[in-house]
């Protein structure tokens, strides 16, 4: 049984991985612009 937490080398997966990795960064990013034009706003 194969460990799920090595990451695998299929160029398929990496790119996953990296978009996953790049969207939770975006996503936390627009999350305290948003916080941060709320507050101004208010």
């Amino acid at each position: 049984m194969k460990n799920p937490f090595i990451p695998s080398r299929s160029p398929i997966c990496r790119v996953a991985d990296w978009l996953m990795i790049f969207g939770l960064a975006i996503a936390g990013l627009v999350a305290v612009i948003a916080a941060l034009l709320s507050q101004v706003m208010a």
